[in-house]
């Protein structure tokens, strides 16, 4: 039963789109002939046909049971695109760590936006020659250039098609041609917008906005209070013109490939995992004679988990157990010191390539826009032609991409040194 939410505090309104986000995913996974497993505290999906599974916003107590039986679900099964998604703080303690630990990766940050429908434009001024209507039945999988088009790769059968009554798809076609759609999921109490897309060579016109508008004001209509979103950092000024604001950022990790199958993680490696991200020192004792140079199932090293779970000490205890530790790693622990002694004791430290991306210290610095860090950086003279391994782009060239303005002045002045 979808009772329509009124006078919501922000804590419903994230309840109320983590609930949405579960409709859908259980909807999706149905239409694919997929698996819906549902329990007290752990929800999950598994698409056998596209080998992906969604975890829903787990609420688990301290037994990992649930959790473990689902990994193993999920190594059995071909599993090369799994997500978890939870509102933030998560509902489960440490989250984070337990799946660190079982080969996930953190992802990115959803951001939560709610619009009160009593507060839509009724009157938002569309571009001339834009027509937008709910339109459940045209196929639009033939549309190249239409962001999310693939999700209508069933011809006229889509989450649209398998429950009408709850979902209302819009499309939007300019001079008769379709050039946007966007979906409208009824659940949880709220009205939520789903896979707003324009094809490339009619952005910047106002479409996205008018589809989203139109689907609020349709929304609004069938006597909900509220239309929910999650946005990406571009789309986000968008929608706040519309009237929607922020109610906060959720968390999401990752498994991108088939390590379930190929590297499984074994409990020791599990239990290693956990103490370092965990800091539980008297667990780590346990392991002072194993491998503690060797990349968990997720690619990270344990330093990294100690890192990115800022737990120092469990850091200092790996370190003092023959663990490298290089600039960027100290200076994310808050030991800039220390950051400073390694460059200064290596030549080479500064031209270091970390992660996945394979950038340097210097890259790192601009994407957190950490003037300090830049400036350390540049003091160890650093090669700045090394381009990272995703974007190839050098230190500039992500300075001027992200707006670093300051960070990009030093460099250039730098180069002209």
């Amino acid at each position: 039963m979808n009772t329509i939410l009124r006078n919501a505090t922000p804590p419903q309104l994230e309840a109320a789109i983590a609930q949405n986000h579960c409709d859908l995913f259980f909807l999706d996974a149905r239409i694919k002939n997929g698996v819906i497993h549902t329990e007290e505290g752990l929800s999950w999906t598994y698409v056998g046909a596209e080998s992906s599974g969604t975890i829903l916003f787990p609420a688990l107590s301290g037994d990992t049971a649930k959790l473990n039986e689902m990994m193993e679900y999920y190594r059995t099964h071909p599993s090369k695109n799994l997500g978890c998604w939870s509102l933030n703080p998560p509902a489960t303690a440490q989250l984070d760590v337990l799946l660190l630990a079982r080969g996930f990766q953190p992802g990115w940050q959803p951001c939560w936006m709610a619009l009160e429908l009593q507060n839509i434009n009724a009157a938002y001024a569309a571009p001339e020659g834009l027509h937008i209507a709910p339109d459940n039945a045209t196929p639009l999988h033939t549309i190249k250039a239409l962001p999310y088009a693939e999700n209508n790769n069933r011809g006229t059968t889509g989450l649209q098609n398998e429950s009408p009554e709850l979902v209302q798809r819009f499309v939007a076609t300019l001079h008769g041609r379709i050039v946007a759609q966007t979906l409208l999921l009824f659940g949880g109490g709220v009205a939520g917008i789903y896979n707003v897309g324009v094809v490339p060579e009619a952005r910047g016109r106002g479409i996205g906005k008018a589809i989203v508008n139109a689907a609020c004001i349709h929304a609004r209509e069938k006597g909900y209070h509220y239309a929910t979103l999650n946005a990406n950092p571009m789309g986000r000024p968008i929608y706040e013109q519309l009237g929607f604001q922020w109610i906060n950022d959720g968390v999401t990790w990752w498994i991108t490939d088939d390590r379930l199958q190929t590297r499984p993680p074994d409990a020791e490696q599990i239990a290693l995992a956990e103490a370092v991200g965990k800091g539980d020192m008297t667990a780590l004792q346990a392991f002072a004679g194993a491998d503690l140079h060797a990349p968990l199932c997720n690619g990270m090293r344990l330093l990294e988990v100690a890192v990115h779970c800022q737990q120092p000490a469990a850091a200092e205890w790996l370190i003092a157990h023959g663990v490298a530790c290089g600039a960027l790693e100290a200076w994310n622990l808050g030991w800039k010191d220390r950051a400073a002694a390694i460059l200064a004791q290596n030549q080479e430290e500064v031209n270091r390539l970390y992660g996945d991306f394979q950038y340097t210290l210097l890259h790192a610095a601009i994407e957190k826009n950490d003037i300090a860090l830049a400036q350390l950086a540049l003091s160890a003279h650093p090669n700045l032609e090394i381009k990272d391994a995703i974007h190839d782009g050098d230190p500039l060239g992500w300075a001027e991409y992200l707006h670093r303005e300051e960070i990009g002045d030093m460099i250039k002045a730098y180069k002209s040194a």
